[in-house]
C-alpha cells in the first residue's frame, strides 16, 4: 500500500513550482523531483475509547540543501527503526508505539474490539483489548486478488472492501463479506464506468465510495446490495476517501484539484448538498471522532516541518484547529 501512496504523490512532480517572496527578494528554487511521505499517516479515531491510532515514522533530520526557503529540495531523513502503528490519547498525551509495523488502510470495528487492515494486499482482522493488540489471534479473511480499504458495517457483522478479485481487467471494485470472511459478494461492478473503491458504511444499508468516471473520480452512494446508486460530486477534481460523520449528516472526503494539484479535506451536507472546504492548508487523510470532530493530517506535499506532516483536530465546520502531534527533528544547513 505504501507503493500506492507513493504513486499518488508522484502526481505532484510536474505541477511546477512557485517562487517564494521574502520582503522585496524573490527566492528562486529549482524544480523538485522528490516528494516525501508524511511522518503521520492513516489516522483512525477509536469508536469508544478516547484514543487515535495512526501509522508513524518519526522524522529525524532535514538537510536544506538549497536553503530553508527551498524545502522541496531538502533531504529528509527518518528514524526507520521506530516506524510502526501508534496510539495517542485525544488530548495529545501518551503517544506510544503499539506495533513495530504499519497497518495499511486500518479500520476499527464499531465496538472497538477489532481492527481490520490490509497486509500483503489481503484483509486481516486483529483483536484489541483497549491497550494492546493480540497479534497471535490475527485472522486472514481474503486469499485471492489484491484487497484494500476494509470498512465495517455499523452492526459489526459485515466488512466492505475493494478488490480486483475476478476482475477481467485487473480493476478494483467493491465487495462485502461476513466478519469471519464468509459470503464474499461483489456489490459494485461496472467495468465500463471505471473502478469503484474506498467504501465506507453509513448505516446497515448504505455505503459511500469513490467511483472513477470519464473525467475524474467522484463520490457516490449505494445500498449494501450495490443498488440505488447516487452521485454526490461532479467536477474535474479527484475526490476520494469518503467517510460518513457519526450522525450521518455529513460526508467528509479528500479532493485533489486537477488545476493546482492541491489536496484538501471537504464535507458534503447530505440534506442541502452544500460542500465546504475545511483545509486550505492541505490534507492527506482524516477520521471522524465519535462526537463528530475530525482528526486530519496537515500536509501539502511541498514541505515537512514542525506543522506539516502532523496530526491536527478540528470541528466539523473547520473551526478551532489544534495541533495534536509534532515533528521533532534536527536541522542541517
Amino acid at each position: 500500500m505504501r507503493l500506492h501512496i507513493k504513486l499518488l504523490l508522484l502526481l505532484f512532480l510536474f505541477m511546477g513550482y512557485s517562487c517564494e517572496k521574502e520582503g522585496d527578494d524573490i527566492i528562486n528554487c529549482p524544480p523538485f523531483d522528490n516528494i516525501q511521505e508524511s511522518p503521520y499517516k492513516a489516522p483512525i479515531w477509536h469508536p469508544t475509547d478516547k484514543i487515535i491510532g495512526f501509522n508513524h515514522i518519526p522524522l529525524k533530520e532535514i538537510n536544506y540543501t538549497y536553503g530553508i526557503d527551498c524545502p522541496q529540495q531538502a533531504i529528509y531523513t527518518y528514524e526507520e527503526e521506530l516506524a510502526g502503528f501508534y496510539l495517542i490519547d485525544e488530548d495529545g498525551t501518551n503517544k506510544r508505539r503499539i506495533l513495530p509495523y504499519e497497518l495499511n488502510t486500518p479500520a476499527w470495528s464499531p465496538d472497538g474490539k477489532w481492527i481490520a487492515f490490509s497486509r500483503d494486499a489481503q484483509i486481516f482482522i486483529m483483536p484489541f483489548d483497549g491497550v494492546d493488540f493480540d497479534t497471535s489471534a490475527m485472522v486472514q479473511l481474503t486469499f485471492e486478488g489484491r484487497n484494500f480499504f476494509p470498512a465495517w458495517s455499523p452492526d459489526g457483522e459485515w466488512i466492505a472492501y475493494d478488490s480486483n478479485r475476478d476482475s477481467p481487467t485487473g480493476l478494483y471494485f467493491i465487495w462485502k463479506m461476513k466478519k469471519n470472511g464468509d459470503e464474499k459478494t461483489r456489490i459494485a461492478f461496472a467495468p465500463n464506468q471505471g473502478e469503484a473503491r474506498m467504501p465506507f458504511w453509513g448505516n446497515d444499508f448504505n455505503i459511500v465510495y469513490q467511483q472513477y468516471t470519464d473525467t475524474s473520480a467522484e463520490i457516490f452512494t449505494m445500498d449494501s446490495s450495490g443498488n440505488a446508486k447516487t452521485r454526490l460530486t461532479s467536477n474535474k477534481d479527484r475526490d476520494f476517501l469518503p467517510k460518513y460523520s457519526p450522525n450521518k449528516k455529513l460526508i467528509g472526503f479528500i479532493s485533489q484539484s486537477q488545476e493546482f494539484g492541491n489536496v484538501e479535506l471537504w464535507t458534503i451536507n447530505l440534506s442541502s448538498n452544500e460542500k465546504l472546504k475545511l483545509t486550505p492548508e492541505g490534507c492527506q487523510g482524516f477520521s471522524w471522532s465519535p462526537d463528530g470532530k475530525l482528526v486530519y493530517i496537515n500536509y501539502d506535499y511541498s514541505r515537512l516541518d514542525e506543522k506539516k506532516g502532523t496530526l491536527w483536530i478540528m470541528n466539523p465546520d473547520g473551526s478551532e484547529k489544534q495541533q495534536l502531534t509534532h515533528n521533532d527533528f534536527r536541522i542541517i544547513n
